[in-house]
């Protein structure tokens, strides 16, 4: 086996893939106290926003020290993104004339490739950039993310532990604890819809979601089901104010999909101003509302805020005017808005 590439003065691992940065921090961490048999070559550093111009002297100052031990020195900058442009030059002026035996590691969330330090690592050193995909890339994520862990994964499937577990990027994290606790459960086999509801903790955003579109639907069923597992999965109070506002904004936006003369899914994402995929839903439930049934759920809406405001009239959902219940609240909202 070939040796590995001698390890250069400077990285910038950068990226919103935070699982992937860390993975690449580690390595890198890994190998140097292979090379030197401990970790005392590695010292770790967190910039924090009010206080960058000191963490920097510390880097500094280490970088300037010259090591004890055999093998290369690590120093790990965490939030390198909160340096200022002053730090930047600072930093610049020191990878132009490294210490030799010394491997810098610059570990940030964010960094503009037009950024001079960014050019100087790319020069220097080298650029590990890792970033998530668009949200239409996703599912291929996933099996991405699947296959690394010896899951085979179809694209059906894929798409199935997005639906339940949340498509937002920004839930790679999460996303990454349920692929691994679905390999454990399936040990080598492929894995199904089933495996995934067996196993995968639904988001709470993502049955939100879901609550909206039954509610788009007008299935009552399925829209009380849904409620009932958010309001058994959180805090019944601030759930009912997430709910309770999410049907006030859907309302909304069916209405406006509702008066738009366009049926074109692109033009209907531009004048709404949502994704394209949601406009395409939006779409096909405004077919199951008419002016009545609007008016019906406003009038639904307006009787409920109060009561979700801690005003609440003397009605079925309080006592003497005082709210009890705020889940009471939306399931009586929801009760009238799709009656």
């Amino acid at each position: 086996m070939s040796e590995p590439a001698p390890l250069k003065p400077v990285y910038l691992i950068v990226g919103s893939d935070r699982p992937k940065v860390r993975r690449a921090v580690q390595r890198l961490r890994r190998r140097v106290i292979a090379e030197s048999g401990s970790d005392i070559n590695v010292a770790a550093f967190e910039v924090e926003s009010a206080t960058t111009g000191a963490n920097l002297r510390a880097v500094l100052e280490a970088a300037d020290t010259p090591g004890f031990a055999l093998g290369t020195r690590l120093l790990l900058v965490f939030n390198a993104h909160h340096f200022k442009v002053k730090e930047r030059k600072e930093l610049i002026a020191y990878i132009h004339d490294p210490m030799p035996g010394t491997c810098l590691a610059l570990e940030a969330e964010k960094w503009a490739k037009d950024d001079a330090l960014y050019k100087t690592v790319l020069k220097t050193g080298d650029v590990l950039s890792f970033d998530l995909p668009k949200r239409y890339e996703m599912a291929g994520w996933v099996r991405e993310r699947a296959a690394a862990r010896r899951l085979p994964m179809g694209a059906a499937v894929a798409r199935h532990l997005l639906d339940v577990c949340g498509e937002e990027p920004g839930h790679s994290e999460r996303l990454e604890r349920e692929i691994e606790k679905l390999a454990l459960y399936c040990r080598g086999a492929e894995a199904t819809a089933e495996d995934v509801d067996a196993v995968c903790a639904p988001d709470d955003e993502a049955r939100i979601f879901d609550l909206m579109d039954a509610v788009g639907h007008r299935d009552r069923t399925r829209a009380f089901a849904l409620l009932e597992s958010i309001f058994a999965s959180g805090d019944p109070q601030d759930d009912a104010n997430r709910v309770f506002y999410s049907l006030l904004r859907h309302v909304r936006k069916l209405e406006e999909a509702w008066q738009l003369p366009t049926s074109d899914q692109s033009t209907a994402a531009k004048q709404l101003k949502v994704h394209p995929f949601t406009a395409k839903k939006l779409l096909e439930q405004r077919k199951n509302y008419d002016r009545r049934r609007f008016d019906k759920a406003y009038r639904a809406l307006a009787v409920a805020e109060p009561g979700m405001r801690g005003r609440a009239p003397a009605t079925l959902e309080t006592a003497a005017g005082v709210n009890h219940s705020d889940r009471l609240v939306v399931e009586l909202a929801l009760a009238r808005l799709l009656s």
